[in-house]
């Protein structure tokens, strides 16, 4: 039987209850209300204030008015995190004004939702003024102009200034700080991040080397070019980066990735040209690997002889050459998650099992019943399993499955396609799998809408802690 439902926790309940409190009393603009709620949490600790703060800032059904009152009320100098959410155009400077004046305690900000273009002056003074700064996210919104503010928040370790922003190469190149761990820049699938175009490789190799403690790069998908960049001029360099994506990696990249990142813990290649995933088997602390249009031999190579140290692999869009999964079960003895998307699948040795794996998803793979047996049975540890094509699965093949295996961990099992399963197969896994939270896609199934309301039914009379997929049945 599915676990059932644990008592809710009274810290979220008394948030829930004094936010409606709070909300109720600021729904009006009223200074002495407002004044009376100041006065009560006057010696609050920040915790308490964080999550009062973070409930009804991302409530969507509160009116922008509110919301701010209740920013300007509740954000005192001990607060440490805050995330604005989204507010229309009138009111970002009045929500940097009120950070200015009683958000200098944040540690970590997030601005994302307010679109502050042509507020640089505000936005500069704001960072100055949070000196104990560690996070920083500003997408869609940073220029040259943050850049200086920026470098000067010594404890800052994570900054985003992802998406569409206005940097001069000049700017960006000359742009230094020790502390800052993790740089998230650019747009998804873009070359480009700054002015002229022509320089974004050159810019983020200034960047990495102006940036010595940096782990990580995330957002920009072309870091490949940059060390090319930096291994022609400076072959001893060595960088602190433990993850990485690039597209279309050279030969020329694959080499300075080897010799400049020996540090790398988790790697994303995206067409990787020939022999670059064979050049990779030197990187020794590589526990996530994500291939996307990649050589099945070139995996099947590097995975015979570091396989043993991945713990997460993903792979996308190979096509031409089926995957074996079992090869994978017997070369990667240690996966725990598994992403398969867009590939073909085979099973040449089916008594070969997946002993820590814990998390799979196949999504568009033409997998056959007898993929899905496999897993199903040679994964014993299983928690996730999600898939996205069609199947033929009946509920005696289902039963016959239970029989076998007892799925003691299963927590997620979503079948997005499974048009022979009826309400026996919800009855059955429900009965059978005693950790069983998550089920679904229903609307995929044999399964009407009143069979979900009565299965529903069950499920809240019985307390039970399992939610039926698609929320809403259409």
């Amino acid at each position: 039987m599915s676990p059932k439902k644990i008592v809710n926790q009274l810290q979220s309940i008394c948030t829930h209850r004094v936010s409606n409190i709070i909300v109720h009393a600021l729904s009006e603009e009223n200074c002495e209300r407002n004044k009376n709620v100041e006065k009560y949490f006057s010696n609050s600790t920040f915790l308490v204030l964080q999550d009062l703060l973070k409930y009804i800032l991302n409530s969507e059904n509160l009116d922008a008015a509110t919301r701010f009152n209740c920013l300007k009320v509740l954000l005192k100098h001990n607060v440490q995190v805050l995330e604005t959410g989204i507010f229309p155009y009138s009111y970002y400077v009045k929500i940097l004004r009120v950070i200015i004046k009683s958000g200098t305690g944040l540690q970590q900000l997030n601005l994302k939702g307010l679109w502050v273009h042509d507020q640089p002056e505000l936005l500069e003074e704001v960072i100055r003024r949070l000196k104990n700064l560690k996070v920083l996210i500003i997408p869609h919104i940073a220029a040259d102009f943050i850049l200086k503010p920026i470098a000067e928040c010594s404890q800052l370790s994570v900054l985003d200034i992802s998406g569409e922003c206005y940097f001069s190469a000049n700017e960006l190149s000359s742009f230094k700080s020790s502390s800052i761990k993790v740089l998230i820049i650019g747009s998804y699938g873009k070359k480009f991040f700054c002015e002229p175009e022509e320089k974004s490789f050159e810019v983020l190799a200034s960047i990495i080397e102006n940036l010595p403690n940096l782990t990580a790069i995330r957002t920009y998908s072309f870091v490949g070019c940059s060390l090319c960049n930096i291994y022609e001029r400076n072959p001893s360099f060595k960088s602190k980066l433990v993850y990485l994506h690039d597209t279309q990696t050279t030969i020329d990249a694959g080499v300075a990735l080897v010799a400049m990142c020996s540090l790398l813990e988790s790697l994303y290649l995206d067409f990787p040209k020939e022999t670059v995933l064979i050049s990779i088997k030197q990187l020794k602390y590589i526990i996530s690997l994500k291939l996307s249009r990649f050589e099945y031999d070139e995996l099947v190579d590097y995975l015979q002889e570091a396989g043993d140290q991945l713990r997460t692999l993903q792979l996308y869009n190979m096509r031409h050459v089926p995957v074996d999964l079992s090869y994978i079960s017997l070369t990667c003895p240690n996966i725990v998650h598994l992403d398969l998307y867009r590939l073909s699948l085979t099973v040449s040795q089916p008594d070969s099992y997946f002993m820590c794996l814990q998390s799979i998803d196949v999504l568009y793979c033409n997998v056959e019943d007898v993929i899905v047996r496999y897993i199903l049975t040679n994964c014993p540890f299983l928690k996730r399993f999600i898939v996205g094509d069609i199947l033929r699965i009946t509920d005696g093949d289902l039963f016959r499955l239970c029989a076998e295996c007892e799925f003691l961990y299963l927590e997620e099992l979503w079948l997005s396609c499974a048009k022979y399963l009826t309400t026996t197969s919800v009855q059955l896994l429900m009965g059978h799998c005693p950790n069983l939270k998550s089920l679904g896609q229903l609307t995929g199934w044999d399964v009407s809408p009143a069979d979900i309301d009565y299965l529903r039914t069950v499920i809240t009379s019985s307390n039970n802690d399992l939610v039926l997929l698609p929320t809403t049945y259409p």
